[in-house]
């Protein structure tokens, strides 16, 4: 697997040129505890796993290019284990960057209207379950980061959003369009947690930043990791693994306590 790059110029599309690449151990067999099933008539694959104590409040996760992982799976289940319905939704539709020579062009191939009709589907699947409207929080990874940003821009009310290693940059790198103007739009608490190697403008100080701290959200940079290192980092290293656990800890504390 190749990661996206950023040049030196500038263009960019999705990652960083020193992001995480997958791990073999995403691949490896899991046993999840949900099942797959479709959504909408679009058949937007999704992995749902229910609540293991009653509840009504639930979390969307959006994979990053690599679509769903052994650890996204995991991930799912963890957070079910902790009072949400979790659904994972691949807007991708089962595609995947692996093997596109040209990244850009398949990006482009997964424009915000498509990914609305898949989210709506989705939340809709999630009232069938007992899920409250209103009730439903976001996190995203790389690509993932711009699906909430982009989605809460266009209407998508979700309870809040929280972005390790955001790729929000693909507003104007992939589609033409203003990224300080779409974070603009978003009103929920939004966390981001960037990695050292991201934008600035995803950092604090910044203006988008301030924003978001105004409805609620923050930026914790995680400054000595790499692009990716939450869904993709190696957990054999120990620094890695640990960023990994601090983060996903802070992941669940920042949207547990919008409830």
């Amino acid at each position: 697997f190749k990661p996206i790059m950023v040049t030196k110029e500038g263009n960019a599309t999705c990652c960083t040129p020193s992001a995480w690449e997958l791990q073999q151990e995403d691949h490896e067999s899991y046993s999840p505890s949900g099942i797959d099933t479709i959504v909408g008539s679009e058949k937007a694959p999704v992995y749902y796993i229910e609540s293991l104590s009653a509840s009504n409040k639930a979390i969307v996760i959006f994979p990053d290019i690599y679509g769903f992982s052994s650890r996204l799976r995991k991930i799912a289940d963890t957070l079910a284990a902790k009072g949400f319905h979790v659904m994972l939704l691949d807007c991708f539709h089962g595609d995947t960057a692996e093997g596109k020579p040209d990244l850009l062009a398949w990006l482009t191939k997964f424009p915000h209207e498509s990914i609305l009709q898949d989210i709506k589907a989705g939340l809709e699947f999630l009232l069938t379950k007992g899920v409250k409207e209103g009730e439903v929080s976001a996190i995203g990874f790389c690509w993932g980061g711009w699906a909430i940003a982009k989605s809460a821009s266009e209407g998508i009310s979700w309870k809040s959003g929280v972005s390790p290693h955001p790729s929000t940059k693909l507003e104007k790198f992939a589609f033409g369009m203003d990224e300080e103007l779409m974070f603009s739009k978003v009103s929920m608490p939004f966390l981001l947690m960037p990695a050292g190697e991201d934008p600035d403008i995803l950092k604090p100080g910044s203006s988008v930043v301030k924003k978001l701290e105004e409805a609620g959200g923050a930026s914790v940079p995680f400054e000595s990791m790499r692009h990716g290192w939450v869904s993709r980092g190696d957990l054999s290293i120990p620094d890695v693994k640990e960023n990994i656990e601090k983060a996903l800890a802070q992941t669940l504390e920042f949207i547990e306590k919008q409830y």
